[in-house]
């Protein structure tokens, strides 16, 4: 999944993978199995008990201790997650709109006149960077960009470099971003707690005890990254597909102001561009599976991608159908661990969708010079240099 290579050619792999040899087996990062076909990876999915989810990634982040709660099992999983699952619930993340809606026009405000900028830079980080961390976790806006870089070591292996140099890069951004987590802890502590999740979480209980301190950076260390790395990877992939598909911005135009429609578009556009190339899964005990043996110990890759793209599963699904029905994708995961965030993460395409549509020209990759793809445990565009036509005042 880390490969340039993979990434150019995923969804021929993925193909050929699902026809021919739907669990495949690979040397790399140690040795894994991949799951290629939908109803395996969903099937796996749902058995926690026997496919464990810590460790998360393929090679692991190499933190001792699992990142609640995506690296939890049951039954701490159930526990940790009804702390913070009040404030990512449908309801909470609708009363977040008008601010939603607020920053999106603040940050195509920025645009506003410009003949070329970097879209993934400008447009598709700040967003959702801006909403986890100002709105759930009260960063201070100087703050953020740090923190941006410090998760981007942890999510975006350096193509270049060794595992094992990619783990100790990936080790220090964690410990990085703990020891700031300890000091907005320690604040909070001292002069009073406010409505963010670090406040919520010091003063929760879990079966009547407090949880402990690296409980609590556990949790920032997950929401951060699942909280804009992901919705990041869609967006940037997304305005790089209005430049090379003006039909399919076109199509997103004529539905925009249909609330309906465009929810079933956001759906399928997860579908088609999922950020995830895939999550690991541990086998705790000895069993068959998909076919396969197992033993306790081997290590899982769910290909999310080549799943939202099993022809046995969704009809087309090389297409973009922005109307399909039924949609059981899995761009947002399946399971016990399906994305904590997936509200907020469709407010903010539909609100993204709504105000880029409508006020930004069309435009296109300033020529002689490319899209810069990322690659890593989510992929996305981190570089996207395109030249606009001319504004029209809005």
């Amino acid at each position: 999944m880390h490969s340039k290579d993979t990434q150019n050619n995923a969804h021929e792999l993925f193909t050929e993978m699902r026809e021919s040899c739907p669990v495949a087996h690979s040397e790399e990062h140690g040795g894994f199995y991949a799951l290629s076909r939908y109803q395996d990876v969903y099937d796996a999915a749902h058995k926690p008990e026997t496919f464990s989810s810590f460790p998360v990634t393929i090679p692991p982040f190499g933190n001792p201790t699992p990142m609640i709660p995506i690296e939890s099992d049951p039954p701490d999983h159930r526990n940790y997650r009804t702390l913070v699952g009040r404030q990512f619930s449908p309801k909470s993340v609708a009363a977040n709109e008008p601010f939603m809606r607020k920053m999106v026009t603040k940050i195509i405000d920025g645009l506003v006149g410009a003949t070329e900028a970097d879209l993934a830079k400008e447009v598709a980080v700040p967003l959702p960077l801006r909403a986890i961390l100002e709105l759930y976790l009260g960063v201070p806006e100087k703050d953020w960009d740090m923190l941006k870089d410090q998760f981007l070591y942890m999510l975006q292996p350096d193509p270049e470099a060794s595992d094992e140099d990619n783990q100790e890069r990936s080790m220090e951004a964690g410990l990085n971003c703990t020891k700031y987590f300890a000091e907005m802890l320690e604040d909070r502590r001292v002069n009073g707690y406010g409505t963010d999740l670090i406040s919520d979480l010091d003063q929760a209980e879990v079966d009547g005890e407090r949880l402990e301190d690296d409980e609590i950076f556990g949790f920032c260390l997950v929401l951060v990254p699942a909280g804009f790395d992901t919705t990041a990877s869609v967006l940037s992939r997304l305005l790089l597909m209005f430049a090379e598909n003006p039909e399919l911005r076109t199509q997103l135009e004529a539905i925009v102001d249909d609330p309906d429609k465009l929810d079933l578009a956001v759906e399928e556009l997860v579908r088609y561009i999922p950020p995830q190339p895939g999550v690991a899964r541990n086998v705790t005990e000895k069993c068959t599976f998909a076919g396969q043996e197992f033993d306790e110990g081997d290590r899982l890759l769910l290909l999310w991608p080549s799943a939202n793209r099993d022809p046995e599963e969704f009809a087309n699904p090389d297409e973009i159908v922005l109307d399909r029905q039924p949609n059981r994708h899995l761009g947002f995961g399946s399971g016990i661990h399906r994305c904590l965030g997936a509200h907020l993460a469709r407010l903010e395409l539909k609100v993204f969708l709504q105000e880029f549509l409508r006020r930004v020209p069309r435009y296109q990759v300033t020529p002689g010079q490319e899209a810069l793809w990322h690659t890593g445990n989510t992929w996305g565009v981190k570089k996207l240099p395109v030249t606009f036509e001319a504004w029209s005042g809005n």
